[in-house]
């Protein structure tokens, strides 16, 4: 349901809604860094970027610390596309909640929480736990401060 929504505001299926939601979480994120994100081989991550550019959504840019890098950021177009599919989450997870009381979704969210954090192994992988999340709607993130203790 989820994926399915957020897919249905993506230029393809698969991990497209995914990358462009890392996008604008970090923009100028490295290839790698998105390869280990979204659990693809290079190649394949590259020709999801390759697809991406052709659309329009993200550019390559030289890397700010070593100009034979490459830098993925979203264009105006892509940031666009990003709402949409972070609109389209919300959407959907609001729809799913909306059968807990006040009480229960406390309990939920604190249990939420406690499954993010124990998701993650590194900070390496607390990128594939929050692949969809909306930054600005997490402000407090369970992911970060789970990453932030085992530094």
């Amino acid at each position: 349901m989820l994926l399915h929504g957020t897919a249905a505001e993506a230029p393809e299926p698969g991990q497209a809604a995914a990358a462009i939601a890392l996008l604008r979480h970090e923009p100028g994120m490295p290839i790698e860094r998105m390869r280990q994100a979204l659990g693809l081989s290079h190649p394949g991550t590259v020709r999801l970027i390759d697809r991406l550019v052709a659309s329009g959504l993200v550019e390559r840019r030289p890397g700010v610390h070593d100009r034979r890098s490459v830098a993925v950021h979203l264009t105006d177009v892509g940031e666009r596309t990003c709402t949409r599919i972070l609109e389209a989450r919300g959407d959907r997870l609001a729809r799913a909640l909306a059968v807990l009381d006040p009480a229960e979704l406390e309990t939920f969210s604190r249990l939420t929480e406690k499954l993010l954090a124990a998701f993650v192994e590194d900070a390496r992988h607390a990128y594939a736990v929050c692949r969809l999340c909306d930054a600005d709607v997490c402000v407090d993130c369970p992911v970060e401060k789970a990453v932030n203790a085992t530094a």
